[in-house]
């Protein structure tokens, strides 16, 4: 069993930028992640929502493209043209993320972690051994 330097659970912004930073100092970094690298932020929080902001904030300058001397006739939403282009922006963007894992020589298992020691971490029946162990996990809001 290869042991690492550093395994990290979770590939959101805390969990791959401390994998590369941890890589940069020479460590062996292995990452976890259970869905798509980016986290929260990146796949259904804050990217797409701002690609879909910046959508109407378009389509509402050409509303007001008048006011400036243009003549716009029929501008109107696309739903499927203006999701289509969300999920490409968001696709963009965990490409980038995932090269970055490579270029940096960290190895991303995908799955759901579990510790197992304080050095261990179980992913879909491997185990994998470091000297360090960060959780960068995120969080869920709860009703209380």
């Amino acid at each position: 069993m290869e042991e690492r330097d550093i395994i990290v659970i979770g590939g959101g912004p805390g969990g791959y930028v401390a994998a590369i930073h941890a890589a940069h100092l020479g460590a062996k970094v292995a990452l976890v992640e259970k869905d798509k690298l980016g986290g929260t932020c990146l796949n259904r929080g804050c990217i797409p929502t701002k690609a879909l902001v910046r959508s109407a904030e378009v389509l509402l300058d050409i509303k007001r493209a008048d006011e400036f001397g243009i003549d716009v006739n029929g501008a109107s939403a696309n739903f499927q043209k203006i999701m289509s282009r969300k999920r490409s922006v968001v696709d963009q963007l965990v490409s980038g993320v995932e090269r970055l894992m490579t270029s940096n020589r960290i190895s991303v298992h995908r799955g759901a972690a579990r510790l197992t020691s304080p050095n261990s971490v179980m992913v879909n029946g491997e185990e994998l051994h470091a000297k360090k162990v960060i959780v960068a996990s995120g969080s869920e809001s709860t009703l209380l």
